[in-house]
Order: C-alpha cells, then sequence, then structure tokens
C-alpha cells in the first residue's frame, strides 16, 4: 500500500535526522568543553548550522506526509489521526524559527549566498504557510478572512518570485515552479470562498425579509398557522389604526 511505503521511508529518515543531529550537539557540546581547539566560535557556529539545517528537513519530511494525506495523494491509514491544515501551519512555524535561528548564526556571511538562500527560503515557506492559514479558514465557514488571506498569499508568491530569480538555482526553479502551483491553488480556492461568501449573505437577506415579512403579518392571515414565540415583539398584527 502507497502509505505503508511513505510512513516507512519517513520513519527511516527521521531516525537519520535523529542521529545526526545528536551528533551535532554532542560535537558542539565538546567544542565550547575544549581549551586546545582553535576558531572555537567557527566551529561552533558550523555544527549550530548543520544541526538547524536538518531540523529543517527533518520537519519538511514531516509537512510534506502531512501535506500528502491532506490532498489524498497518500490515504490515511484506519485510525490514524487525520490530516489538518492546522498541522502545517505548526510544521511551518516550527521551520521558519530554524530559519530565524539560522540568521542569528555570527559568523555567517551575510552577503554570501547562503544568507541570500534563507531569506528566499523563509519567504517560500512563509507562503505556504499563509496558504495552510487561509485554509484552515475556509474550513471553518469563515469566508471573508479567507479571501483576504489569499490575496495576501499571492502577494507573498510575487515577492518570493521576485527574490528566487536572482539566485539562479536548481533550488529555486524548483521554488518558483511550485509557486505557481500554488497560485492556481489559490485561484480556485479563492472562487470558491467568493462563492460561498455571496450565498452566505443571499441567505441571510433572505431570511431577514422572512423574519420582516412575518412580523408585518396581519393575525387574521395566519390563524391556520403555529408558531413558537420568543418575545412578545414577534406577535403578529392585529390590526392596522389610521
Amino acid at each position: 500500500m502507497p502509505w505503508i511505503l511513505n510512513e516507512a521511508v519517513v520513519s527511516t529518515q527521521s531516525t537519520g535526522y535523529e542521529e545526526i543531529l545528536s551528533a551535532c550537539r554532542d560535537i558542539t557540546q565538546q567544542i565550547r568543553k575544549s581549551d586546545k581547539a582553535e576558531n572555537i566560535e567557527l566551529m561552533t557556529d558550523y555544527f549550530t548550522y548543520i544541526r538547524l539545517k536538518n531540523t529543517v528537513d527533518r520537519f519538511l519530511a514531516m509537512a510534506q506526509q502531512v501535506a500528502d494525506r491532506l490532498s489524498g495523494v497518500v490515504e490515511t491509514r484506519a485510525g490514524s489521526k487525520i490530516a489538518r491544515p492546522e498541522d502545517l501551519v505548526r510544521l511551518y512555524d516550527i521551520i521558519l524559527q530554524n530559519y530565524a535561528d539560522m540568521k542569528d548564526i555570527s559568523s555567517l556571511d551575510k552577503d554570501g549566498n547562503t544568507y541570500q538562500m534563507i531569506d528566499v527560503n523563509t519567504m517560500f515557506y512563509r507562503t505556504k504557510r499563509c496558504f495552510y492559514i487561509a485554509e484552515c479558514h475556509l474550513g471553518q465557514s469563515n469566508w471573508l478572512n479567507a479571501i483576504v488571506l489569499y490575496d495576501k498569499c499571492s502577494e507573498h508568491i510575487e515577492q518570493t518570485e521576485q527574490a528566487a530569480t536572482g539566485l539562479q538555482s536548481n533550488k529555486t526553479q524548483s521554488m518558483i515552479e511550485d509557486l505557481q502551483v500554488l497560485s492556481k491553488q489559490i485561484y480556485s480556492q479563492r472562487c470558491s470562498a467568493h462563492a460561498s461568501a455571496f450565498l452566505q449573505t443571499q441567505l441571510v437577506e433572505e431570511e431577514m425579509k422572512e423574519i420582516s415579512s412575518d412580523k408585518n403579518k396581519m393575525l387574521a392571515d395566519s390563524l391556520e398557522e403555529f408558531k413558537l414565540l420568543k418575545n412578545e415583539n414577534d406577535l403578529p398584527t392585529i390590526a392596522t389604526l389610521p
């Protein structure tokens, strides 16, 4: 079954990431305790960067698994937790925090490609996070909030594409292609949210008309109708006085 293979791969990847992260932590602690090591700060920063990068890769693998289950690419095993957009929002929060920690590494060249790539990755995954927040609102029937967030997500896409275009690499090209697919998905979801918001507005208007009509209805015209009235203001009109 596809989900068995997928979960087995993710489990193997998670184990590998845990071993790498544990090794990075151990090496960093040993470097800090050593009095003989040269360039201690540089070595500590290097292994800190390796640890953060592998942490990002680990959570990206988890996010991909959740996204596959959410989209139906991978079947959800009976009895397992159902994937929700909220799960992806939390995972992208962690990923963005790790990229923010990378930018705090003192020895990292602020003008180098690595630092610029951190900025592009931050923008890219912020866009993803914004999209799934919109999906959360869509699932809760908060149509107007969803529309606003989809529009914000489109702005993020434009900014990310501009930043990624400046860094010519296979990674940035893959990002741009992914954003183009996401842009089409946003358009579809935004149309759906707009239609639902319009329908909800129409239903509310019809309900208000019915309420107004019932309040103005003469008692003689509603003797055969049975209604539970909440208060005296809902009583039908007995007669219209000149």
